[in-house]
């Protein structure tokens, strides 16, 4: 009787056992054949896991404070500008940082763009052609972003030249060729004219106004232009060369006085 209760008692357990990873074995083809959603593709949290913790941040940190800018002209018919920009916070209010050159027309027909939503423009707090930068206040947050913060997330004292250091690591999202986002990476390769950095990456019409963020997660400019050159052909556009502003050319206290 014991022999037969022990015999029971091991062929159940068996009898689990071989459910429990039939079970798993069976959850594991169907997790594997599984597609992931246009939601999953697109959310903020895939970046690949290929680079390191820090990196990944200053990725997310990049992609969660991209804007496409969208200004219309009263001027031309049809005129309509689209460049990129950073979403920031300073004393509890909402900004746009942008480029200049990207601005057509009044404050009222200007929108920021995020995800199929769009927020309107309060005032234009500064547009400064010179730097070709502008600062555009929001009538309200960005929701589903996080902005960039200032002065915090600016570079101080030695990591200012740290940031512009050559060969140094960028990361910029933007909207080039009106698409995206889209995040690309870059290194630091030089200085042109008037303390403007030269970026090696890739920048297209429309990436205007990118902000670029350190691998720290550090805002240190804003994509301007891309170079041109002189080939047989004629004159080259260079997508590979981005000309960025250095965020130290911006005015800051107008926001954080």
């Amino acid at each position: 009787m014991l022999k037969f209760l022990r015999w029971v008692r091991t062929t159940f357990w068996a009898t689990v056992l071989v459910f429990i990873a039939t079970l798993f074995v069976g959850l594991s083809v169907v997790e594997y054949n599984k597609f992931p959603s246009k939601v999953e593709l697109q959310d903020i949290n895939n970046i690949s896991r290929e680079y390191p913790p820090l990196y990944q941040r200053a990725i997310k940190k990049s992609r969660q404070s991209a804007v496409k800018v969208q200004s219309t002209s009263l001027r031309f018919l049809g005129g309509i500008s689209t460049s990129s920009g950073t979403y920031f916070t300073a004393n509890q209010k909402h900004y746009i940082l942008t480029v200049d050159h990207g601005i057509y027309g009044p404050c009222m027909l200007l929108v920021v763009e995020h995800d199929e939503s769009y927020y309107n423009c309060k005032e234009y707090v500064v547009r400064d052609s010179t730097n070709d930068y502008a600062i555009i206040e929001l009538e309200g947050p960005v929701e589903a972003l996080e902005p960039v913060k200032i002065p915090q997330d600016l570079p101080s004292n030695y990591e200012w030249k740290k940031s512009y250091s050559i060969l140094n690591h960028i990361i910029y999202t933007g909207y080039p060729n009106t698409i995206g986002p889209l995040t690309l990476k870059g290194d630091v390769v030089g200085y042109a004219e008037a303390e403007y950095l030269y970026i090696f990456s890739h920048a297209y019409g429309g990436a205007s106004g990118s902000g670029v963020f350190t691998l720290d997660g550090k805002y240190i400019g804003y994509v301007t232009a891309i170079d041109v050159g002189a080939s047989e052909y004629g004159v080259d556009v260079l997508e590979n060369i981005v000309l960025v502003a250095p965020a130290f050319k911006i005015d800051w206290s107008v926001v954080l006085n």
